[in-house]
């Protein structure tokens, strides 16, 4: 048989894979219908001419390319969901292990996505056999696997037929995800999880390929919270966006009547943004103002704005918890002008009230009003609002570092240096072994000192990593060292 029908059977292989899937479509009649192909009678995709075969698939491969955000290439994902499903059938039903205590799966996600685990946190032999299958099978893909199990996918060769709920599919998957978060420790929330809820209540056609995409996701954001060289990775490729939104004023444009209210933007040493809201006070020649944390990135296909309470900044880095709900929020973003926007609109992503309080800014262009603004701000008392207390004002400057084969150095300041007995140069020392993501570190990522409440922290941005170094008792407690040369 010649190499062009091989390829063409196969390629009607998975057009019909997907069709009895019910991955693209939930019905045998739905999927008929968006390729005009009448599958209620004995028609069979495997008797469509090649030519007709090879413009299907190129026209579903770049609609599920483009509904999954560049992600599900079918050739792969289908491929995987075969291996999975040979391993759930013989390895595990096969073999009647019981996984249907969710609390089971949830500690095989711990173990199998945080490094460095040499056990899982609950005692059972049926989790033990899921253990050793899937380190003996260490190329199943575990999504899959996951769904396999909890029964939202049929098993590859299924002829289960249509879909009969998908919402309660994700339904279960939803609330499975749910319990996950609630059950991990140092875990209170996982922000994708209501991103992808809202993804999922917009969708034009929900079906199995948005639930596969959803636990990957999910998983992977995961993995970047619990692992430090995961969320450099993540961090590298989140492909961050620096608009041209600093040095001006904005107003709120849904109420542009208020002529005491204005927003400012101030880029940071990183690739985000610290973002006032000032308040001017005439009467009482006083400007209230409050802070907030934002960064922009490339997600889901489009441009989102990410906020944060400034407050959240002592959670993360002093309590060491992850930032709780109410202190940070999730945006659609929208710019007139992706490199000098003079608008930016807002659409909430995540459920629960928005903290920032506008819809639409626009940008100041009144250069007497701009002025004006300014000189208040300059001359009036500066208020904190209730939500921004004067203790959670923080400074995070970048350092010099060096980054040898063992080692990575980072030039103590001027302040620091006055500590010190003699005036030489004197530098930070961390050991690479102390942090897997410290590897991935290089000379031109942000690294810094972080002061809060008179406390000083390493701070290495792309990994959420900070070492705190106010006193011996920290160096110690975080195997930080002070040495006063940088040996090759």
């Amino acid at each position: 048989m010649r190499n062009e029908d091989k390829e063409n059977i196969q390629l009607r292989n998975r057009l019909n894979d997907l069709c009895l899937l019910r991955l693209f479509r939930n019905t045998k009649k739905e999927f008929g219908e968006y390729i005009e192909y009448n599958l209620t009678t004995n028609n069979s995709i495997l008797k469509i001419k090649p030519f007709t075969a090879r413009c299907l698939y190129r026209e579903l491969s770049s609609q599920i390319f483009s509904d999954t955000y560049s992600t599900f290439e079918i050739d792969k994902e289908l491929e995987e969901y075969q291996k999975a499903s040979d391993i759930y059938l013989n390895k595990i039903k096969k073999k009647r292990i019981d996984l249907q205590e969710p609390k089971l799966l949830y500690s095989f996600l711990r173990y199998y996505y945080t490094d460095g685990l040499q056990e899982p946190d609950c005692k059972n032999k049926d989790l033990d056999k899921l253990i050793h299958i899937v380190n003996k099978n260490n190329e199943v893909d575990v999504p899959f696997l996951l769904l396999l199990i909890l029964k939202i996918l049929p098993p590859y060769n299924s002829k289960q037929g249509d879909v009969k709920d998908i919402n309660a599919d994700f339904a279960r998957v939803y609330h499975f995800f749910e319990g996950f978060v609630k059950d991990s420790p140092n875990l209170t929330e996982l922000p994708v999880l209501e991103i992808m809820k809202h993804t999922f209540n917009q969708c034009t056609h929900k079906n199995r390929i948005f639930l596969i995409d959803m636990t990957k996701r999910i998983l992977g954001c995961f993995c970047a919270l619990t692992n430090p060289g995961d969320a450099y990775d993540s961090n590298a490729v989140s492909d961050k966006k620096v608009p041209n939104i600093d040095e001006c004023y904005w107003y709120d444009t849904d109420t542009s009547s208020d002529t005491t209210t204005f927003w400012q933007f101030e880029q940071m040493a990183t690739f985000d943004y610290f973002l006032y809201r000032y308040k001017i006070k005439i009467d009482r020649k006083e400007v209230e103002y409050n802070k907030f944390e934002v960064s922009f990135f490339n997600n889901l296909n489009y441009l989102t704005l990410y906020a944060a309470k400034s407050s959240s900044i002592l959670e993360f880095i002093i309590e060491k918890k992850i930032i709780q709900m109410d202190k940070q929020a999730w945006y659609k973003c929208k710019l007139d002008n992706e490199t000098f926007p003079n608008k930016i609109e807002l659409c909430e992503i995540l459920a629960g009230e928005p903290f920032l309080g506008f819809k639409t800014l626009s940008r100041l262009t009144d250069s007497k009003k701009e002025e004006q603004i300014t000189n208040r701000i300059k001359e009036y008392k500066s208020i904190n609002a209730k939500d921004n207390p004067e203790e959670n004002e923080y400074t995070f400057l970048s350092a010099p570092i060096a980054i040898t084969e063992k080692f990575i150095y980072i030039q103590m300041d001027n302040s620091e240096e006055e500590e010190n007995e003699n005036n030489n140069q004197h530098y930070y020392r961390i050991s690479k072994e102390n942090n897997e993501g410290l590897k991935k570190i290089m000379l031109n990522d942000f690294v810094g000192i972080l002061t809060i409440q008179n406390r000083k922290y390493i701070g290495f941005s792309p990994l959420s990593l900070f070492l705190e170094v106010t006193d011996e008792k920290a160096l110690i407690e975080n195997k930080v060292e002070v040495v006063d040369r940088i040996i090759l």
